[in-house]
């Protein structure tokens, strides 16, 4: 697939280094099998991020000393030690390089002489000697031509190196940034220009498929795993009975597979005893559901009643009509996530006076507060949906007016769960299977949400925003970086506007759950 100027321009590319890295971007991807929409996504995103639109392609070692001790402090354990190697790149590169990664030790001046060059930074003498062998050329003896004819390559290079294409086809930015960061660092922003970079290239991009199906799924839910162990941390979705999948690999018992969930492609483990192997492998053209064919619209009771306040007891089937509501608008993803917090403060969940949210002894409003936040950002969740009989009316073209409780009725929880399975990427919403991701994509001003089907369908599911990190509230992390806890705003039991107080979807009351993200 061939890269045009105006995708890298409107990404903001400028244009003399879009014309110098566009030939090679070109040459290199097809050459190398980076070449279908979504790796080719995937890629840019990556290189965009790394090398900040491309104006970097040497590693920039220039650190102050207390920015030494905040990225490099295990080479320099005392800001006296750091002070004495601050603003002087070749030092820095001797100290931390050295005696790594094939270079000699600080006294060579290996560690500078191989530091990290290219669009994806290729650092240290062995990563240069693999790079010579792949590219034909020595780049030991001239490691300036990594930055200076094969800034590009080089990035494609570790790409392919590192099987980045198989994570790509999967749409897994999460895995992505981890094997190229070793970390998440600046997920938000590489999110950001996946989303953009697909937007451009949305007419190209084909649906979730399978290369084949080996397998269905045989009983009735069969839950799938980011690792083949049993916890509820691991869990990540359900299958239900007869779900077509592509065996990857087993071991003791786990099968990894790939099938689609609500539109996308995803990767995980199951219990290998659950599958039913079928005989005559097949081609799979496509796994998402056949779509609807005829536009069912959104659906609210009256819009803009005056007397529908956060302060009623009542009226809560019906839209907030007060005056002055803070929307969610703008461009970028900073105005975005303030508009955002500043819905969630006004609608103030937590007080006490607004008793729209409640919670009462029995009754509590997690749907409603879900449904007002949505609303007031810009997106739709059905607070009322048509009724089975409407739908029918309206896909035989019938008109089919709003009318409380013949045409449309009001949606629980646990009907919130079932209508984003059945509708949710009809009205643009998008499934998630990471909290990596939900939380960046919230802090990029998207709209997030967790919700959870009970057991029981007597019993009230939960549903709860994801929302932007701001001033002193923040995600639970592992050390490991992870999101643990993701911060979230919610209406329920107890009422909070933000809060991490627990991994509430993988209580065992729930059936399943799931994450959403609209941006």
């Amino acid at each position: 697939m061939h890269i045009k100027k105006s995708l890298l321009i409107n990404l903001g590319v400028t244009n003399p280094r879009a014309d110098r890295h566009l030939p090679s971007l070109n040459t290199a991807l097809k050459k190398h099998k980076v070449d279908t929409p979504l790796r080719v996504a995937h890629f840019l995103a990556q290189l965009l991020h790394e090398s900040a639109l491309f104006k970097y392609d040497e590693e920039n070692l220039n650190y102050s000393a207390k920015g030494l001790l905040k990225v490099f402090g295990k080479y320099f354990s005392s800001l006296e030690i750091a002070n004495r190697y601050a603003r002087m790149p070749e030092k820095i590169a001797n100290i931390v390089y050295g005696n790594r990664m094939g270079n000699g030790d600080e006294a060579s001046g290996e560690g500078y002489k191989y530091r990290g060059r290219g669009l994806i930074q290729l650092t240290g003498k062995n990563n240069y000697r693999k790079f010579s062998k792949w590219i034909n050329e020595d780049v030991v003896s001239s490691p300036d031509l990594v930055a200076s004819k094969y800034a590009v390559h080089s990035a494609v290079y570790y790409w392919i190196a590192n099987d980045l294409n198989s994570l790509a086809d999967i749409d897994d930015v999460k895995k992505v940034t981890k094997r190229i960061n070793g970390g998440y660092n600046g997920l938000e922003h590489r999110i950001e220009l996946l989303d953009k970079i697909k937007k451009s290239l949305r007419k190209d991009l084909p649906s979730p498929s399978l290369e084949k199906i080996t397998h269905k799924v045989n009983v009735s839910k069969l839950n799938l795993r980011n690792k083949p162990r049993v916890a509820p941390s691991t869990l990540i979705g359900s299958l239900s009975e007869g779900t077509a999948v592509m065996k990857v690999a087993d071991s003791n018992g786990w099968v990894k597979i790939r099938t689609v969930l609500n539109d996308q492609l995803v990767e995980g483990f199951v219990a290998g005893r659950f599958l039913h192997e079928i005989k005559q492998k097949r081609i799979l053209t496509s796994l998402v559901k056949t779509p609807i064919d005829f536009n069912i619209p959104v659906v609210h009771l009256k819009e803009k009643r005056s007397d529908i306040k956060r302060l009623n007891d009542w009226g809560r089937a019906f839209p907030l009509g007060e005056t002055n509501m803070p929307k969610r608008f703008g461009t970028s993803p900073e105005t975005k996530s303030r508009k955002l917090i500043e819905i969630i403060k006004y609608l103030d969940c937590e007080k006490t006076s607004h008793k729209r949210y409640g919670p009462k002894t029995i009754d509590t409003y997690c749907n409603i507060y879900a449904y007002d936040y949505c609303y007031l950002a810009g997106v739709y969740i059905p607070r009322v949906w048509w009724k089975e009989q409407a739908i029918h009316d309206i896909k035989n073209r019938k008109r089919v007016s709003i009318e409380y409780d013949r045409t449309v009725e009001e949606l629980s929880a646990n009907m919130l769960n079932d209508w984003f399975g059945d509708y949710g990427v009809l009205f643009g919403w998008k499934r998630v299977i990471n909290l990596e991701v939900l939380q960046a994509a919230a802090n990029n001003g998207e709209v997030c949400l967790i919700i959870a089907k009970h057991k029981n369908s007597n019993s009230s599911g939960h549903i709860a925003a994801v929302v932007p990190e701001h001033d002193g509230y923040k995600a639970t992390r592992k050390v490991t970086g992870e999101i643990a806890i993701p911060l979230q705003s919610q209406a329920g039991r107890n009422n909070y506007r933000f809060t991490t107080k627990s991994k509430w979807w993988q209580m065992n009351q729930f059936q399943n759950f799931s994450f959403w993200r609209y941006s």
